[in-house]
């Protein structure tokens, strides 16, 4: 066995990081909001300008939403959330899952051909044709809750070509949000500081891992953006956002007592000496996560094991294998033999099928190498 094929072994695996984590079948408002609205509903979920919602105000709204839903739209229909508010966004989006209606997300309005463009059943929120979230939350519902199928598209984002849309379902967004939660060791103390909202595969895998976990969330984007804490243990942020947002001269954030890390999301190869830079002006570890809106997170730095020019490792549940770069087949051999390749993947936070799939390995276009400790190092693009 070579080198690196050993680096993908246990041995080399961060200590208390499982390499595969149980997904239950369950909906994943089951395992996150809800779960914790039972067990701890004083637990803040998130922190906003108005002070902390709790887990169980944001479920209660969640699940009258839900109800409402039911009332006015037949499962599966599609319904555009254009809300402002965090803690309306975030209960409108679950409610959403709840009744396994296709979400299109943002955190303000929604231009009237992207609306026509996504089919929009219903756009929650203001603007002249969206019913306001205080109305639904006012309306009698149907409180009742069918069987869940967990294959059932509830959340579309749009492809990184920007042709059309990729959907994900109770069983991706479950996976994600057990395998962040465990990756990033998050637990009910660990404070979360968002910046950006959750419309997007990062924003949204975080918030779903903090959730997981019973952590609490700081809104950092948009008006009602909370004053950050003395201390966070993670920020996040997109790559773009990251370095907008610290590198800016002045920084457009104030000065923050970082514990764990930044995590910041990146889409291909990034720049080793922004990345060093930006570790120095958040005074903590910049622990890139790479992935995107088709294959959610893949790959991350991991708190306790990385470095500066490794992307990281494969997170929880996501398999590796080198494609061919000029025809996304896999190749009979392992990473060990070869310096670079395509990066192909099997990964539970990814849509089932789609364009990018080649003998059940999805093709991500990034061309990847690895070392023997078994990190993954970004080359550049596959050529098309």
């Amino acid at each position: 066995m070579g080198k690196g094929a050993l680096g993908q072994l246990a041995a080399y695996w961060p200590e208390d990081t499982a390499r595969y984590a149980h997904v239950p079948l369950k909906r994943v408002g089951e395992i996150t909001l809800h779960a914790f609205a039972g067990s701890a509903p004083d637990r803040a979920a998130l922190v906003t300008d108005g002070g902390p919602v709790s887990y169980g105000e944001v479920s209660a709204r969640a699940k009258k939403l839900a109800a409402s839903l039911r009332a006015r739209l037949a499962k599966g229909s599609r319904v555009a959330v254009a809300v402002a508010e965090p803690a309306d966004l975030a209960a409108a989006l679950f409610a959403c899952f709840e009744t396994e209606m296709l979400a299109y997300v943002s955190a303000g309005a929604i231009a009237a051909e992207t609306v026509e463009l996504f089919g929009a059943d219903l756009v929650i929120g203001a603007g002249e044709r969206a019913v306001p979230v205080a109305a639904l939350l006012g309306e009698e519902g149907d409180p009742r809750s069918e069987r869940p199928d967990y294959k059932k598209p509830l959340i579309a984002f749009a492809k990184p070509d920007r042709g059309g849309e990729v959907v994900h379902t109770h069983k991706t967004l479950a996976a994600t949000a057990i395998d962040v939660g465990s990756f990033f060791m998050i637990d009910a103390d660990t404070q979360v500081l968002l910046l950006e909202p959750p419309t997007d595969w990062l924003s949204l895998a975080t918030l779903l891992g903090a959730w997981q976990r019973g952590a609490a969330v700081w809104v950092g984007w948009g008006e009602h953006a909370a004053a950050p804490p003395e201390r966070v243990d993670y920020v996040v942020a997109t790559w773009p956002t990251a370095v907008a947002r610290f590198l800016d001269a002045p920084p457009r954030i104030p000065r923050l007592r970082v514990g764990a890390g930044a995590l910041v999301g990146v889409e291909g190869p990034f720049s080793l000496s922004a990345r060093r830079r930006l570790a120095r002006r958040v005074g903590a570890p910049v622990l890139t996560v790479l992935g995107r809106n088709d294959l959610g997170p893949i790959i991350a730095s991991h708190p306790t094991w990385f470095l500066d020019d490794a992307v990281g490792i494969p997170l929880p549940n996501v398999d590796t294998r080198p494609l061919n770069p000029a025809t996304g087949e896999p190749l009979n051999i392992g990473w060990d033999a070869v310096e670079s390749a395509e990066l192909g993947i099997k990964s539970a936070h990814a849509p089932a099928g789609g364009t990018l799939v080649a003998d059940n390995w999805i093709r991500t276009g990034l061309v990847a190498e690895i070392d023997p400790t078994g990190l993954y190092f970004l080359r550049g693009a596959a050529a098309r």
